[in-house]
C-alpha cells in the first residue's frame, strides 16, 4: 500500500462505504471487450496503459487488482479515464455508489446471457413478448416461494 496520506481512501474506509477499489477495477475489466468479444484481462489493461505510456506498474496493477494496493489519486484519475467512467466511479458519496450499482447491473446483464434474451425477444411480437414477461414474473413469484412446487 502506498503511504498515508497518498491514497484517495483507505481501504478500510472504502469497504465501510462501498465496494472495494479491487472489485470496481475488476468489474471495469471484465466489462471491457477485446474485438473477438472476448473479455479484457489484466494484461490486456497493462498492455493498453504501457502503449500509451501511462505510468502504471504491471505490479502495482495487479496490486489494485487484487486489492493488496491503493491507487493515488493520479492512478485512479488514469484509470477512470482509460474506461471511460467518471472519478467518481471510485468515490464513496452517493453518487458514485449510483455510479456503481449502475456499473453491477452491467456486469450481471452481461454474465446472465441476457444480451441473447434481448436479441431474440427482438423478434417477438408485442402479445409475444407480453406473454414472456407474464412467465418471467411467473418464475420470480415461485423464487419468492421455496416451498411452491407447483408449475
Amino acid at each position: 500500500m502506498s503511504e498515508p496520506g497518498h491514497d484517495m481512501h483507505s481501504a478500510s474506509e472504502n469497504e465501510a462505504d462501498g465496494e472495494p477499489f479491487a472489485v470496481l477495477l475488476r468489474r471495469l475489466i471484465g466489462l471491457r471487450k477485446l474485438p473477438d468479444g472476448r473479455p479484457y484481462t489484466v494484461a490486456d489493461v497493462d498492455k493498453d496503459l504501457n502503449r500509451d505510456q501511462k505510468r502504471i506498474s504491471k505490479s502495482h496493477l495487479y496490486g489494485l487488482v487484487n486489492g493488496t494496493s491503493e491507487p493515488s489519486l493520479e492512478v485512479t484519475q488514469t484509470l477512470a479515464d482509460y474506461f471511460g467512467v467518471e472519478l467518481e466511479y471510485f468515490g464513496k458519496g452517493t453518487r458514485a455508489r449510483t455510479l456503481q450499482n449502475q456499473y453491477a447491473l452491467l456486469e450481471k446483464l452481461s454474465h446472465d446471457g441476457v444480451q441473447e434474451v434481448a436479441f431474440r425477444a427482438s423478434e417477438l411480437s408485442g402479445d409475444q413478448l407480453r406473454s414472456v414477461l407474464d412467465f418471467i414474473e411467473f418464475q420470480t413469484s415461485r423464487k419468492d416461494d421455496p416451498g411452491n412446487t407447483s408449475g
